[in-house]
């Protein structure tokens, strides 16, 4: 870590992620059976370009007129999980797709496709387990920017040869929690072409040892975003609560983006890195997408 005070500040979440409240994403389930929300759940297995990881898993929430409705196209939100958690963990710990109903409902927020992808890195297809939840330590400080390096193709891509999504940066939104977070912040900027609303959840963008000795993904940060924002996303949303560990350095991180004048909206919200929080995060930035 570059600074002293990164690492304290991690060690600190690494308490945090291993507290009970920290929820885990469950080792398996059958989400496609789950019932009481308007839209249509779906488990997407595909193939992995990661060498040593033949298959992975997403979760895809389509709006309740997909197959009736056949000519309709719809932008997509990519929302990733943070440490400890999965592909199911953001339905399991904050009831994403019913939010997304009421809003729906509500004319609060428009219609599109929800796309709940692991980002977990994983050793094996041993290892991998039918995509179980890592722990926190792990899943911090071994980023190796594989999953970062093959998002685009192995999602992005396969969303869009599966579905009738928008296939251009105007129809993709990309948002995480915690480590979540710091993957869509350099997945964005890595990717200026691809998403127009990035939404960043109690992030950190330091990355850790492991990450910066992959500088193809987890380097010159400033210099991405002055790329990024050379044509600046549609919304560019950070979170954080006034108790996060994180809450200061995003103040400076928020402080240096304003210097540059990279249009920006940043959110502080009481208490810290939650899910009461990511919950509220979740549904505010919903309201500002693909408007």
């Amino acid at each position: 870590m570059k600074h002293p005070i990164g690492c304290l500040l991690l060690a600190a979440l690494l308490c945090s992620c291993s507290a009970a409240r920290y929820v885990r994403g469950p080792q398996s389930a059958d989400i496609e059976a789950r019932t009481g929300q308007r839209g249509i759940i779906e488990a997407v297995r595909y193939p992995s370009s990661e060498p040593r990881l033949s298959e992975r898993r997403m979760v895809v929430y389509l709006p309740e007129d997909y197959y009736r409705d056949t000519l309709k196209r719809y932008p997509v939100l990519y929302l990733l999980h943070g440490a400890r958690g999965n592909e199911i963990t953001w339905a399991d710990s904050a009831d994403v797709f019913r939010r997304l109903d009421s809003l729906q409902l509500s004319g609060k927020a428009k219609d599109f496709i929800l796309v709940l992808p692991n980002v977990n890195n994983y050793f094996s297809d041993k290892d991998y387990k039918d995509g179980h939840a890592v722990n926190a330590l792990r899943a911090f400080f071994l980023l190796d920017g594989e999953v970062e390096r093959h998002f685009v193709h192995d999602v992005v891509e396969r969303v869009d040869s599966l579905y009738r999504t928008v296939p251009q940066k105007s129809g993709r939104a990309l948002a995480g929690m915690s480590s979540g977070a710091l993957q869509a912040l350099y997945l964005s900027a890595g990717h200026p072409d691809v998403f127009d609303y990035v939404g960043l959840f109690s992030p950190y963008t330091h990355p850790t040892i492991a990450a910066k000795r992959h500088d193809d993904v987890y380097d010159a940060l400033w210099w991405r975003l002055k790329r990024q924002f050379a044509d600046p996303p549609a919304a560019y949303n950070i979170y954080i609560g006034k108790t996060d560990f994180f809450y200061p350095h995003i103040l400076l991180f928020d402080k240096r983006l304003t210097r540059k004048g990279y249009p920006h909206k940043t959110v502080i919200a009481e208490g810290g890195h939650e899910w009461y929080n990511w919950i509220d995060f979740y549904v505010d930035f919903v309201q500002d997408l693909f408007q």
